[in-house]
């Protein structure tokens, strides 16, 4: 898509390659721009998307575009780079955690990341002002350009170089997919049982609050972290016809218990 950033009485023109989770968000959250096309592979795939704004045009010289956002999966940037065309002065960046800038460094000079620190899906309602923005240029003015950017979009945007940003990615990836595989196993248990699980919904919440607010060891409670060798067998006998999660909770607890 084609729009124009408007910061500090300067306008930038963006472009956007892709038509996935990422691309839609950085779409839905530049919304107020003028939207004039929306770069992707066949335009029959994202529907989600106008159809009148779907191009699938790979010649992006002729646009008069400060900035062109590649938001498509990290195997995909290489062939990204490899199949359309920019111009020079463009600055073209890519969206993801654990890719380094330079994949697209080293086949165009001017470059950066524009990371959204986000579990996103296309139907999700997002905060864009509060979501964490995580950016990394190759020159300083290509750096202040999109430190631009990235201010029209949210409250808290941070530089990181590729190293620390794929250690944030990681931790990242630990503490949302980890944690939602956990929930799965939660929900699956809760389901055969017919029980509510939204019961957990608060207890969840005041979790989450208590590991930042106090830290993860201080904020371990339970059998585990007890020692109630009663109550854990009463729990191992409850997951026996749940082997894979009685395993997850035997590895869980002995690892509580080195604490």
């Amino acid at each position: 898509m084609i729009g124009v950033v408007k910061r500090n009485n300067v306008s930038l023109k963006i472009g956007i390659i892709g038509g996935g989770n990422v691309a839609t968000h950085f779409f839905k959250s530049l919304g107020e721009i003028v939207v004039k096309q929306i770069f992707v592979r066949k335009k029959e795939e994202n529907l989600h998307l106008p159809l009148s704004l779907l191009s699938e045009s790979k010649d992006l010289r002729i646009l008069d575009l400060a900035i062109i956002i590649i938001a498509v999966s990290d195997d995909q940037i290489i062939n990204v780079m490899a199949k359309y065309h920019f111009d020079p002065d463009q600055t073209i960046l890519h969206t993801s955690g654990s890719v380094e800038m330079d994949v697209i460094h080293q086949k165009h000079l001017k470059c950066g990341v524009l990371y959204p620190l986000m579990t996103l899906s296309k139907e999700d309602i997002i905060d864009y002002q509060q979501m964490p923005l995580l950016i990394e240029g190759s020159e300083e003015s290509d750096l202040l350009l999109i430190n631009q950017l990235a201010e029209s979009i949210s409250h808290h945007v941070t530089y990181f170089d590729s190293q620390d940003r794929k250690i944030i990615h990681l931790t990242a990836v630990i503490a949302n997919n980890f944690t939602t595989s956990l929930l799965l196993d939660v929900e699956e248990i809760l389901k055969k049982n017919q029980l509510d699980k939204f019961l957990l919904v608060p207890l969840m919440k005041e979790t989450i609050r208590k590991v930042f607010d106090l830290g993860g060891i201080k904020s371990i409670t339970g059998p585990a972290i007890r020692k109630d060798q009663k109550i854990i067998d009463v729990h191992l006998d409850l997951l026996s016809n749940y082997p894979e999660i009685l395993d997850l909770y035997q590895f869980f607890t002995h690892r509580i218990q080195k604490i």
